[in-house]
C-alpha cells in the first residue's frame, strides 16, 4: 500500500530514491532481525525445561543494538550518504533513527512468540504496520507528501514497540547467562551477517543495484526497483513472522524420536512444491504482471514480461530458502545459514558485476540465478545433515 501511495505522490526519479531508502531501511532491519528468531529460540528451550529465558537473552539484544548504531554511523558519512541518497541527505538520519529502534521491537516480538503470547506478538505487528500507514497517509492528506515526510512515516513504524515495552517486562528472568559473550557474540553476529546477505537479495536489493549502476540510471530502473519492492516487500512482511514461528517449531520436532526423518521428508516434500508453485507464479507473472502495472500507473513505469516472470519465479525461491534456513537456525548451525546466503548474495553480485547486456537485464538476471542456487544448496544441507548432531544441536543449551 505504502509503496503504491509513493508511486503515484512522487516523481519516476523521487521514486527512485524513496524506493532505495525503502530497500535500505528494510534491508537493514531484516539484517537484524535474527534476534527475533534466537529470542523465539531461546525462550521456546527454556519453556521446555520449565522456566524463562536468562540474561543471555538481554546480551543477545545488546550484541544487536551495538551493530544498528555502527550501521547508522556509517550511514552519516558524506560519501556514503551521498551515495544512496544524491542530494536529499536528510534521508541517512531519518534511516538511521528507525535502524536504531528496530532491535527493540524484533527482541520484543521474539519473546513474544517464544512464550506462547500470539496475541501480543500478532498486535505488535499490525501496530508496526498501522503506524507507518496512518501517518503516510495523514502526511498525503495534509499536503506534505514530500520525500523526507514519507520516509519519516515509514520509519516511525520501527518505534511501534513503545506502547508494548511494559508488557514485555518479567519475560526473562534476572538469572546469570547460560552462554558466555564470545560465543554468543559469534553466533548472533553470524546470523546478522547472513540477514544482511539475506536483505541485499530481498527488500534491499534495489539499493545493492544503484550502488552498481551507472550514474543516470533512476529512469531505466525506477520501473524495475517499484517492482521488486512491492514483489518481495510482502515476503519480508509475511515471512519473517512465519520464519520466526518456524523456529521454535522445529526445535520441538526436533525433541521427538523421528525429528530428523520427518525434516528430510519437508525437504523432499520443499523442494517439489517450490518448482510447482515457482513455474505457475512465472507464468502468471508473465500474463498479468506488465497489464497490472499499466492499469496502476499507466506510462509512468513500464516492466516487460519477462522481467515480472523471472521476478515471480525469485520470489517463490527466496521464500522456500527463507523457511528452509529457519531449520538450521533452530540447530544453531550458524556457518551453514551464512553460507546459503553468501551463495545468494555473492552470486547475484557477480551476475551484476560481470554477466553482459544492461544493467536491467543484469538486475533481473542477478534476482532470478541467485535464489535458484541459493534454494538448491539450503535444502541440500537440510536433508543432509547427520541425525545425531542435528540432535545434539537442537537440544544444545
Amino acid at each position: 500500500m505504502l509503496l503504491l501511495l509513493a508511486g503515484k505522490h512522487l516523481s519516476s526519479v523521487e521514486n527512485a530514491v524513496f524506493l532505495g531508502f525503502w530497500g535500505l531501511l528494510m534491508g537493514v532491519g531484516s539484517a537484524l532481525s535474527p534476534v527475533e528468531q534466537e529470542l523465539s529460540r531461546q525462550t521456546a528451550v527454556a519453556a521446555a525445561q520449565g522456566r524463562k529465558p536468562d540474561l543471555s537473552a538481554a546480551r543477545t539484544f545488546a550484541v544487536t543494538q551495538t551493530v544498528a548504531i555502527v550501521v547508522a554511523a556509517v550511514l552519516a558519512v558524506p560519501t556514503v550518504n551521498a551515495q544512496l541518497f544524491d542530494q536529499h541527505r536528510e534521508l541517512a538520519w531519518v534511516a538511521g533513527c528507525g535502524i536504531v529502534a528496530f532491535p527493540s521491537l524484533y527482541a520484543m516480538r521474539g519473546l513474544f512468540i517464544g512464550a506462547g503470547q500470539n496475541g501480543r506478538y500478532s498486535a505488535i505487528l499490525l501496530a508496526e504496520a498501522g503506524v507507518r500507514l496512518v501517518l503516510f497517509v495523514g502526511f498525503v492528506v495534509a499536503g506534505v507528501s514530500g520525500l523526507i515526510w514519507l520516509a519519516v512515516a515509514v520509519a516511525a513504524g520501527s518505534c511501534a514497540w513503545l506502547p508494548f515495552a511494559f508488557r514485555a517486562r518479567g519475560l526473562v528472568e534476572p538469572s546469570p547467562s547460560s552462554e558466555p559473550w564470545g560465543a554468543l557474540w559469534r553466533r548472533m553476529l553470524g546470523l546478522t551477517v547472513s540477514a544482511a546477505l539475506t536483505a541485499s537479495v530481498l527488500t534491499g536489493y534495489p539499493a545493492v543495484v544503484k550502488l552498481v549502476a551507472p550514474r543516470g540510471s533512476e529512469d531505466a530502473l525506477g520501473g524495475l526497483f517499484l517492482a521488486v519492492s512491492l514483489l518481495r516487500s510482502p515476503l519480508l512482511l509475511v515471512l519473517a513472522p512465519i520464519q520466526t514461528l518456524a523456529v521454535p517449531t522445529v526445535v520441538r520436532v526436533l525433541n521427538q524420536p523421528d525429528g530428523p526423518r520427518r525434516l528430510r521428508r519437508f525437504a523432499a516434500v520443499g523442494a517439489g512444491g517450490t518448482l510447482v508453485v515457482g513455474l505457475l507464479v512465472a507464468a502468471v507473472a508473465y500474463v498479468a504482471g506488465p497489464w497490472v502495472f499499466h492499469l496502476l500507473y499507466r506510462d509512468k513505469f513500464a516492466v516487460s514480461a519477462w522481467t515480472m516472470a523471472g521476478l515471480g519465479w525469485s520470489g517463490i525461491a527466496l521464500a522456500a530458502t527463507m523457511l528452509t534456513v529457519a531449520v538450521l537456525v533452530a540447530r544453531k548451525q550458524t556457518g551453514r545459514v551464512v553460507t546459503v546466503w553468501a551463495v545468494v548474495a555473492g552470486l547475484s553480485l557477480l551476475v551484476l558485476l560481470l554477466s553482459p547486456g544492461g544493467i536491467l537485464f543484469r538486475a533481473v538476471l542477478g534476482a532470478t540465478v541467485a535464489p535458484t542456487v541459493g534454494l538448491t544448496v539450503a535444502l541440500t544441507m537440510a536433508a543432509a545433515t547427520p541425525r545425531g548432531r542435528a540432535t545434539a544441536s537442537s537440544a544444545g543449551q
